[in-house]
């Protein structure tokens, strides 16, 4: 039965050329795009090192000071007998700065915090000139101190990771990316543990090479990762509680962030703002990976807020462009499906029954979609590939991961399904005598 489904299925599609070369054009182009969009939600936003744990993930990129004065306001009641006055008195918040957290700040406040498992600082606002044999090589500079290697999980290649004996020595090691070795070097492999790259003006040794991640963020897009005291002397001995550092942290399980979250909160609430000239409040932002994501783009205060604003209408957007293609499928079966009325008719009449015409077409429909699809595969590998090679995204990167390929596949079978099941219920229930006329 099988065999004989498959074999009327390809024959029907040679039958109209135009009609299949539509339907296969609309099926592959739309699922082209759905495993395009698939693989940058998996890469961004998938469960992927070194952000494996992000269920567990509680971002502090910044903190806010404000200076607030109480204004004084007279009111002159000119209906009274006599002279009378009356003040109120009003808060208004006259001056606001936020920004990343000084080292002292970061070090002296958010290491003891009940609720973090560990805890990553990291500054990122410079860059390095790399030089060898007359070359020159910008990298994206980051100093992180030793927890920020258990807190972002990267896939270490080849050597290991910075430790605290390199935080308090301010050690000459470096951990490069696959990229930057490459770069640099002209191989990622485990012969360049232990080589010297002149960065600057001074000589460090790598200590380890991790695999490049998938997306861009601010927590980790550099190229090369030094010990977080090599960072310019001046932010260490800063006084101030703003700088140029972001913090991240890990709760035990992914129930405690919003207590880890209240801490923070009351920790920048209640902060003694006495050595502080000018500002008298500070508010330090805390927020979940998601939230801090759709913050990000739509520049959202409340996290929750921003994630409802950014998730709800992309949800609706995807479910619209599946739903318009899926429509004219569904409207090109049903005027192919009609055109075999008397076929029905006639198998209907050697007895045939109506289960057997709505498989038939349903089958036939898979197998359509079917071939859509592995053309929609073809055509998402080669623009990933082509996307990927030249860095278009810039660090971010479309994956092939196995996710992808199963979503791909589930998509493939429900649009087959869905696209067919109207037309070939409707022919199914077609009378024996009127597909006879």
């Amino acid at each position: 039965m099988f065999k004989n489904y498959l074999l009327l299925s390809l024959k029907v599609l040679k039958r109209k050329p135009f009609y299949t070369f539509i339907s296969l054009f609309g099926i592959s182009f739309t699922l082209m795009i759905l495993m395009l969009l698939t693989s940058l939600f998996d890469a961004t936003l998938g469960d992927n090192q070194p952000l494996t744990h992000r269920d567990r993930l509680v971002i502090v990129p910044m903190l806010e000071r404000t200076r607030t004065e109480t204004d004084t306001i007279m009111k002159i009641d000119t209906l009274a007998t006599s002279y009378d006055t009356t003040y109120t008195y009003e808060d208004d918040i006259v001056s606001t700065s936020n920004g990343p957290m000084s080292y002292k700040f970061v070090t002296e406040n958010l290491t003891k915090l009940e609720e973090a498992e560990h805890y990553a600082f990291w500054n990122d606002g410079y860059h390095q000139d790399g030089y060898l044999d007359g070359r020159k090589f910008s990298f994206g500079a980051y100093y992180v101190n030793a927890g920020y290697w258990d807190v972002f999980d990267f896939k270490f290649l080849h050597g290991s990771r910075l430790n605290e004996q390199d935080d308090e020595g301010a050690n000459k090691v470096v951990v490069i990316t696959d990229k930057a070795a490459k770069t640099y070097f002209g191989e990622a492999t485990a012969s360049v543990i232990g080589q010297e790259m002149q960065l600057g003006a001074e000589t460090f040794r790598v200590r380890g090479i991790v695999a490049r991640p998938l997306s861009d963020s601010p927590m980790f897009a550099g190229d090369v990762f030094f010990p977080i005291t090599r960072v310019d002397q001046r932010e260490i001995d800063s006084d101030d509680v703003s700088g140029g550092f972001g913090a991240a942290f890990l709760t035990s399980t992914s129930g405690r962030r919003e207590a880890l979250k209240n801490e923070l909160t009351f920790l920048g609430d209640n902060y003694d703002m006495s050595g502080v000239e000018f500002y008298d409040k500070m508010r330090l932002f805390n927020a979940t990976f998601y939230e801090g994501y759709a913050r990000g783009i739509l520049q959202e205060e409340d996290g929750s807020k921003a994630l409802r604003l950014l998730f709800i209408p992309v949800v609706l957007l995807i479910l619209l462009f599946v739903a318009l293609p899926l429509l004219n499928l569904v409207n090109l079966n049903i005027s192919r499906v009609y055109e075999r009325k008397a076929e029905i008719g006639v198998r209907k009449a050697f007895g045939a029954n109506g289960s057997d015409i709505l498989y038939q077409f349903i089958f036939e429909n898979l197998v359509l979609t079917f071939i859509g699809g592995v053309i929609g595969v073809l055509l998402a590998i080669a623009l990933i590939s082509y996307v990927n090679t030249n860095d278009l995204l810039g660090i971010t990167r479309l994956s092939y991961s196995y996710e992808v390929f199963f979503y791909f596949l589930v998509v493939i079978v429900l649009f087959g399904f869905l696209s067919g099941i109207l037309p070939a219920y409707r022919m199914s229930r077609t009378n024996v005598a009127d597909s006879l006329r």
